[in-house]
C-alpha cells in the first residue's frame, strides 16, 4: 500500500472508486411538483378578481364617457336642426308679413299710418265676409 500524507485509507478509497467506475448505477430523479397551499391559491384568486374588478371599473368609465360624448353629439345635431327650422320659419314670417297688406286690402281694410306703425281698420259698411260672399255669387 502506498503511503499518502500519513493516511493509508485515502489510497484504498481511490482504488474502490476505480473499481466501481466500470459499473455505473443509473438513477432517475423524479421531481414532484408540490401543490400550492390553500392560502396561496386564495391569494392568487383574490388578485385575479381584483384585477378584473379594476378593469371593469375602468371599462365602465370609458363607456360612460362614450355615452356622454354621443349625447353631446346628438344635442349638437338637434341644435343645428332647430337653427335651420328657425331660419326657415323667419323666412316664412317675412313672406307672410309682406302679404298681410295685400290680403287686407283685398278684404277691404284700409291701412292707417301712425308713428311708424301700420294699423288696419275696416272700410265703413263693408266686411271681409260680405266680399267673399259676393265673390262667390258672381
Amino acid at each position: 500500500m502506498a503511503y499518502t500524507r500519513g493516511n493509508l485509507a485515502v489510497q484504498e478509497r481511490q482504488k474502490e472508486t476505480q473499481q466501481q467506475s466500470a459499473y455505473l448505477e443509473k438513477t432517475k430523479v423524479i421531481k414532484r411538483r408540490s401543490q400550492l397551499p390553500q392560502k396561496e391559491k386564495l391569494l392568487y384568486l383574490l388578485s385575479v378578481v381584483f384585477v378584473v374588478v379594476v378593469m371593469g371599473v375602468i371599462g365602465m368609465s370609458h363607456v360612460h364617457s362614450y355615452d356622454l360624448n354621443r349625447q353631446i353629439h346628438d344635442t349638437d345635431n338637434k341644435i343645428v336642426e332647430a337653427k335651420r327650422n328657425i331660419n326657415q320659419l323667419q323666412v316664412e314670417k317675412q313672406t307672410l308679413e309682406t302679404q298681410v297688406l295685400e290680403k287686407a286690402k283685398e278684404l277691404g281694410y284700409v291701412p292707417i299710418e301712425d308713428d311708424n306703425t301700420i294699423h288696419l281698420s275696416p272700410v265703413s259698411g263693408s266686411t271681409g265676409t260680405q266680399d267673399s260672399d259676393s265673390g262667390q255669387n258672381d
